[in-house]
Formats: C-alpha cells, sequence, structure tokens
C-alpha cells in the first residue's frame, strides 16, 4: 500500500478518485460524497492516530453528477455518514506519502445492477473535460471465508476465488474479471470485483500500460490483494539509474545486488518505475528473493522479500524487494539520497520450501524457516544469521516476529538459500556466500 501511494503520487495527480464498495449504497443509484472535508479516522479499528482530513474535490463531483446523468445513471450525495474503511485505508497510506489535495470518494449500487463501465466512463469524461491528472483507486476486500475464523464463516472454496482474481491481475487479463463463476464469488463473499472493474472502466480496459501485483495475503481470513491496474510510463521517467542500461541483459545471481542498488537509485532520483534491463539466464526465471540494506559500518537499515515469487523473473523480483526494503521496512527510517553511497546490498535467492516433520531436520546454518499459525500468521528469518547459533534460537526469534506464543501450534517450513553481497567499493571483485 505504501508503495501504491508513492507511485500514484509521483505522477502528481491533481485529483485521487477512491471507489469504495463500504460507503453507503442506495438501490439503482451511485454515491457520491458530497460533504466540504473529508473526514474520518479507523478509531473503530483501535487505531486513532489513523485519520484523514481532506478537501473534497467539488467540481469533479459537480461534473462526475452531469456525466453520470449523460450516460443515464442515477445518482446520489452523501452528506450525513461517517466515512467507511474502504475510502479511509488507502487515504490513509496517500496522506501519509504526503497529499493533501482534492479528493473525489464514490461508492457503489447494488450488487448486480450493472452500470459498473458506465461509471468508470464518467469518472473518465470528467477528469478529461475538467484537464485533471488523476490516480484512481479501487478499494475492496477479497474473499471473507479462508479460514474457520475468518468474520464471514469459513468456505473452502473461497481460497479458489482469490487465486483465479489474484491471477487474472497478474496476467494482466482484465476481460476475464466478468468471467469469474458467480457461485464462486458468492461463496467467496467478495466485495473486490465491482470495484475494480469500474477503475479498469476509467483506464479505458487497457493492459499496455504498466500493471503489476504487489502482495496478497489472508491473515485473518479475509483476502488482500494490492496491485497497480494501470500506469502510463511517466515523460522524462528514464533518469539517472536508468543511464546506460537500458536494455543492459543480466544473467548472473552476482549482478543482483548491483541491480538491487540501481533499483533504490531509480526510486530516490525519479529513475524508471521498472527495471531497464533484461532478464536472461538464470535470471530469467521466477524466484522468490530477500534483499537486505546495510550501512557500510554494518548496521542494518531494511530487509524485505518473497518466500514465493510474485514476478515473473528474478530481476524485477529483486527490484521490488530492494525499493521496499530500503524504503518500506517500517522499523527504519527510509534510506535517503545521501546515504545511498554509503549503504551496501544483499540479494538472498531462496530455494524450494520444504515441509519439516520436527525441527530435529533444521540447522540454522543451513536452512532458513517459515513458520505458519493456523489463523495465518507468518515470520521467515534466513540461514546463516550471526548470533543464531541453535535451532532453538532460530524458532524463538521466527516466532517473535511472527507474534506467534511460544505455546502456539505451528507449521514449520524450510529452504536453503544462496547469498550474493555486493563488491565493497574500490576494485571491482565478486563476493557470494552460499548459505
Amino acid at each position: 500500500m505504501g508503495i501504491v501511494a508513492s507511485r500514484a503520487l509521483a505522477t502528481e495527480p491533481d485529483t485521487v478518485v477512491v471507489i469504495s464498495p463500504h460507503s453507503p449504497r442506495r438501490p439503482g443509484a451511485f454515491g457520491l460524497w458530497h460533504t466540504p472535508r473529508l473526514c474520518g479516522s479507523l478509531d473503530q479499528f483501535g487505531s486513532p492516530e489513523d485519520r484523514v482530513d481532506l478537501p473534497l474535490d467539488r467540481g469533479f463531483t459537480d461534473r462526475m453528477e452531469r456525466e453520470a446523468e449523460r450516460l443515464g445513471l442515477r445518482t446520489w450525495r452523501i452528506v450525513d455518514e461517517p466515512l467507511d474503511h474502504g475510502a479511509l485505508v488507502p487515504l490513509c497510506y496517500l496522506t501519509s506519502a504526503g497529499w493533501k489535495g482534492p479528493t473525489v470518494i464514490v461508492g457503489l449500487n447494488y450488487p448486480g445492477e450493472g452500470g459498473l463501465d458506465k461509471l468508470g466512463q464518467a469518472i473518465a469524461a470528467t477528469a478529461m473535460g475538467l484537464g485533471r491528472r488523476t490516480a484512481v483507486i479501487a478499494s475492496g476486500d477479497m474473499s471473507h471465508r479462508l479460514i474457520p475464523t475468518a468474520p464471514a464463516g469459513y468456505d473452502p472454496e473461497a481460497r479458489r476465488f482469490d487465486d483465479a482474481f489474484i491471477n487474472l491481475l497478474r496476467k494482466g487479463a482484465f476481460g476475464e474479471l466478468r468471467q469469474i463463476n458467480p457461485a464462486l464469488q458468492e461463496r467467496a463473499a467478495e466485495d473486490v470485483v465491482d470495484s475494480t472493474l469500474v477503475a479498469l472502466a476509467a483506464c479505458g480496459h487497457q493492459a499496455a500500460g504498466h500493471h503489476e501485483v504487489l502482495s496478497y495475503e489472508g491473515p485473518f481470513g479475509v483476502g488482500y490483494g494490492v496491485a497497480i491496474l494501470f500506469e502510463r510510463e511517466r515523460p522524462g521517467s528514464a533518469g539517472p539509474a536508468a543511464s546506460g542500461t537500458e536494455g543492459r541483459k543480466v544473467s548472473r545471481f552476482e549482478e543482483l545486488p548491483a541491480l538491487a542498488r540501481c533499483a533504490v537509485e531509480a526510486r530516490l532520483l525519479s529513475g524508471p518505475a521498472q527495471p531497464p534491463f533484461i532478464a536472461c539466464g538464470e535470471l530469467a526465471r521466477p524466484g522468490a528473493v530477500f534483499v537486505t540494506v546495510r550501512s557500510d559500518t554494518g548496521e542494518l537499515r531494511g530487509c524485505r522479500g518473497v518466500t514465493e515469487p510474485l514476478g515473473p523473473d528474478l530481476v524485477s523480483e529483486t527490484w521490488r524487494c530492494a525499493v521496499a526494503a530500503a524504503i518500506h521496512d517500517g522499523r527504519f527510517p527510509p534510506v535517503t539520497a545521501a546515504e545511498l553511497p554509503h549503504m551496501r546490498f544483499t540479494a538472498t535467492v531462496l530455494g524450494q520450501l520444504e515441509p519439516v516433520a520436527s525441527p530435529r531436520d533444521l540447522d540454522p546454518a543451513v536452512y532458513g524457516v517459515l513458520v505458519s499459525a493456523a489463523d495465518g500468521r507468518r515470520g521467515v528469518l534466513l540461514p546463516a544469521i550471526e548470533g543464531v547459533g541453535s535451532v532453538g534460537e532460530q524458532l524463538a526469534i521466527v516466532r517473535e516476529k511472527a507474534g506467534i506464543s511460544d505455546d502456539e501450534s505451528i507449521q514449520i517450513e524450510r529452504f536453503t538459500a544462496k547469498t550474493f553481497k555486493e563488491a565493497p567499493p574500490g576494485p571491482a571483485g565478486g563476493d557470494h556466500d552460499a548459505g
């Protein structure tokens, strides 16, 4: 969500439009929030410090009412309701990233009533008519029935909906979203498809621009997916990090730390949002990777990664994880451009996950571990961590990271990993350690 907010604001939008399935609904009509300020907090969820106070884009809302009417849609004004969490969650991330500008919140009609494409067209026509650069955010939850303790009960078929939805987004097969079995949608108790279809219609159902699934998880029985549906290349986006690298082929694991540095440099210096490299050889396959950032004195400044690949190859996976490690690891302040020359990058490529029957099958010097609780809480620890000398220490650390107490049952999986360190400053040289 932090990456989406940063990328959205990097386009310098004039207006942000949020489509929320949790806004109040009326039959046969779409809701438009119509209060001078859009204010609210997540107090009811125990997080009162997460709040927004943004100006309504009244000109956009008024124009959109007329565009919707022209397309045969009915709208109504939402004026005396508390701001819903479907709008608040993305807006909290946007305001944290620096957004203070005019905002529009759009509610939906009842499921099955249609008009979603026309609503997206009304958003696009309004933005075009006003000459507004507009960021459109589709909010919504995926399945609400993933585990027995899920808020809407449990259905063993619910996971199939989430898998199908995420896979279609990953492929950019947006037209096939309408072909997901309605009975499966009902069993999943989802509310993400309609808002997604509206956002896709607003950008003309274009899959030619950049699209990317950033994450998926379901720790509390509700599926949360985060994706970029459509993103045009910004004029002049080939910045300093792209200089001399456009189209260069990378094929060796030893090149990943330098690629990670390039990704963070691009993020900090307005370079390309995607790697300007061509993945070849052993890097052309999907793979799980962690990127670690340390200062040149050895101080940890960030570590982020995935245990299962999300991207098409190890180049794109490393690029994304590097930015997450340097900028979005909440344990540390983001790395700045001034600090970058003093940072050192490490890429750890993970092997396949293997179920473990007993802790006796572990060795912290050889295997990393992934532990999971029944409700979806997960923690991961890489192998060969300095100071971790026993299996007991390894499991205690990873339980603490996941928030799993010592008396709770866990599923344990192990993996091997190969770690590749950035060459130190000075004469060129390769340095990698297998762990």
